[in-house]
Formats: C-alpha cells, structure tokens, sequence
C-alpha cells in the first residue's frame, strides 16, 4: 500500500532526478571544459581520433563543453531536454570508448552515465519541466539557436595576446611579446604563415595593438580578402638599450635573441610556417631599422620585408656616438674602428650596396615612408640604391609624417603586399 502511494511522486522523483544528475555534470564537468578555451576544448575534441576524425578538435572539444555545461543546465530546467540529453549520451559513448581503447583512463563512470542518458532520453522530461509547459514545438529551432549564438561568439573572433613571455638565457631576462592570432586559428588545426611586426621606439609589444590598432586592420583586410589569415608576432624591445640589434661590445644580444630563441619559441608553442616563403617581417621607425637589417642580413629566413618610415641607421661614427649618447648610452673606452667597422654592418644603404645582389633580391621589398617624415631622406637613399643596383621593390611615398596616423593606412598595403608571397603568385 505504501509503495503504492508513491507512485504520485514518480514526476517529482523524475525531476529530482534530473537536477542531480543535470547539476553534477555542470559543476563537476562542463563548466571547466567550458571556461578552458581552445586549449582544453581542443584536448577534449582529440577522442573523435577514434572514429578516424583528425581534424576540428577545437569544434567537437567546444560541443562536447557545451553539451557537458549548457547542455547539462537544459537538463535540470527541462528546456530541449531530448535534444540535450542526447549531446551528453553521445560525449558519454565517446568518452566510454575513447578511455577504453587508450588505458588512459577508467570508463566505468562514463559509460554508466551512456546507459543513464539512454534511459533518460526515453522516459522524457516529466511533468515539471518548461518542455512540458509550453516549449516542446520550439525545441528544434531553440537549439539551433543555443548552439549557433556561442559558437559564433567562440570561434569567429581573431585573438590578441598582448602580455605573453620567454625567458631569454642570451639577454639573461624575461621578455614580453604579443601575438595576434587569427579569426579561424581556433577552429582549424592548419599552420599559418607568420609576420613579424616591430615597434618603434619610445613603445613596447602594445605599440602596435593600442595604437596602431593591428587587430582591427588585419581582421578587416582578412575579411574583405586583401590579407591571408597570418599569426603576427609583437616582440618588446624597450629593453633601456634601444634597437634590435646587438651592441657594439656584445654584450647585448637583442639579434640573437630574436633568431636563436624568439623565433624557434614562436614556432614551437604557435601552428606556423617555419619556411622562408611563410615569413615576413614589417616596422615602424626604429623597428623599420630591425626589418630593413633582418632582412638584408638574414635573407634565408624571410619572403618579405616592409620597412615603414624606416630608421635606416647611423651613417658615420660620430653619427652613431652622437645617437647612442642621446639614447643614454656610456661610449667611452669604446674605440672608433670598433664603431665604424659596426656601424658599416647597420646601416641598411651601406648594405644594400655591399651585399650579393642575388642575396637582397631574394627578398620581396615594400618601402614606405610619409613625405613630411624627417626620416625622408634615408628611405630616398635605400630606394635609389635598390633601383641603382637593379634590385625589384615598391616604394611608397605618401602625404604624411612620423605618426601612427601614416602606419595605421600603411598597414593594409602591407598585409596584402606580404600576402602575396604567402600565396601561389
């Protein structure tokens, strides 16, 4: 008789069934998946390996997160229930399967949940449930939309990561550098080309994102199909000895530093190109010097360089001593051969008439500098040298200044003018 009386509580044991159940896997499961990002979505997506899928990772990662934190809190309120208890018994098969067949793992709670969503998936949502109520007829078109909206959110979105670091055993500290990542790197498990991108000076890796406003411009011209989708890297060389190259005395390796460490660290912990064809270099002012030197010294490893208002770099002794002394360098003991034979190895028109012709026209140029700039004129030099010697390259000459206002319209021309070389031209 008293176990009879009970059966008029089977839609109240029904739904507190379902927030055990529902509740345990959003706090115990979902919501950390969910909150982990990319990363972990694309660690959780790695089990569809098992069914041969070994692409989009970081999408079935996300649903799986969805299904496990959104999906399980559908499950409590008893919105979409069938279509959410579904999600979750299939993330349980993958799960079940993908620990069984790895030994990475016991299956046994997944694999009692597989049988717990197929039993709940029949039995339906229950009396108290908003399905119930008024939304069953909505179901479908509900859930599409649930899934689209953060989908959209997650994966259609370019990311910037202005405060990232390395330690350096060659300039014995911590440095920082930005990264741009594009709209689809997320969602794709493709290696993207790489454009090394260097402030000026005065600035730091943020430069170019908060005021040269780098994210917006390259989503843009990615978009309207001027650019390819490219990981661009902002490394910081306000480090009190300004440039980015070493010093005379060696004992700042900044160059170094950028090849030997930056360079290989960018490559091992980002999905880019490491061939020539596949990187760039660009800069403004101090860092149009470092893009104009990288590229004439190191011609193996870049398809393109584009010096913007370039500092094309000392062009005598006194000249480099008068500049490192107003940047607040100590010379003295510092001998004069010293700095002539250093300042012949950076200074960008001495090198552009030194260096093997066939060496500096492996290299796509693209020189731009405002007509008001006061580094006018050694930007002039290097175009008439590069057209005296023969040597293919654009060079722009626009209304203009020292500005961010000038780099902010040179940037699209270089996104595409890189581009080009990252494609089939």
């Amino acid at each position: 008789m008293i176990l009879n009386q009970l059966n008029k509580y089977s839609d109240l044991g029904h739904l507190i069934f379902r927030i055990g159940f529902g509740l345990g896997m959003f706090i115990f499961h979902g919501w950390k998946k969910l909150i982990g990002g990319p990363e972990v979505w694309a660690s959780v997506g790695s089990a569809m390996e098992i069914f041969g899928i070994g692409f989009g990772h970081t999408f079935f990662g996300f649903l799986a997160a969805f299904a496990e934190s959104v999906g399980a809190l559908f499950v409590v309120a008893g919105i979409l229930y069938r279509p959410a208890i579904a999600m979750l018994g299939f993330t349980m098969i993958v799960a079940t399967l993908s620990l069984a067949v790895s030994g990475s793992g016991n299956p046994s709670h997944a694999f009692k949940n597989m049988f717990v969503c197929a039993g709940m998936f029949l039995v339906g949502p229950g009396k108290y449930s908003l399905d119930h109520r008024f939304v069953a007829k909505a179901a479908p078109l509900l859930l599409l939309t649930a899934l689209l909206l953060p989908l959209h959110g997650s994966a259609q979105h370019s990311t910037v990561h202005d405060d990232l670091t390395l330690q350096s055993e060659i300039l014995n500290s911590e440095r920082k550098f930005a990264v741009y990542l594009p709209p689809d790197y997320h969602t794709s498990e493709r290696s993207y080309p790489a454009l090394y991108l260097l402030h000026g000076s005065g600035d730091d890796q943020t430069g170019w994102i908060q005021f040269g406003e780098v994210r917006h411009i390259t989503d843009e011209a990615i978009r309207d199909g001027k650019a390819t989708p490219m990981v661009i890297i902002m490394p910081d060389a306000n480090t009190g000895v300004r440039g980015y190259f070493n010093d005379v005395t060696n004992s700042w390796r900044y160059e170094d530093f950028f090849f030997e460490e930056l360079i290989p660290h960018v490559e091992k912990r980002f999905r880019v190109k490491p061939e020539k064809r596949y990187r760039a270099v660009s800069g403004l002012s101090m860092g149009g010097g470092g893009s104009f030197i990288y590229a004439l010294r190191r011609p193996d490893l870049f398809s393109s360089a584009a010096p913007l208002s370039a500092w094309v770099g000392p062009s005598s002794a006194e000249d480099y001593k008068n500049t490192m002394e107003r940047w607040g360098n100590d010379m003295t003991g510092i001998s004069d051969s010293d700095i002539e034979h250093y300042v012949t190895q950076h200074n960008a028109v001495e090198l552009i008439q030194s260096l093997p012709k066939d060496h500096i026209q492996s290299v796509r140029w693209f020189i731009d500098c405002g007509d008001d700039d006061y580094l006018y004129e050694g930007n002039s030099l290097a175009h008439i040298e590069l057209r005296r010697r023969g040597i293919p390259h654009e060079f722009r000459i626009r209304d203009g200044g020292h500005t961010w206002t000038y780099w902010r319209e040179s940037l699209p021309e270089v996104l595409y003018f890189i581009s080009q070389a990252f494609h089939q031209y």
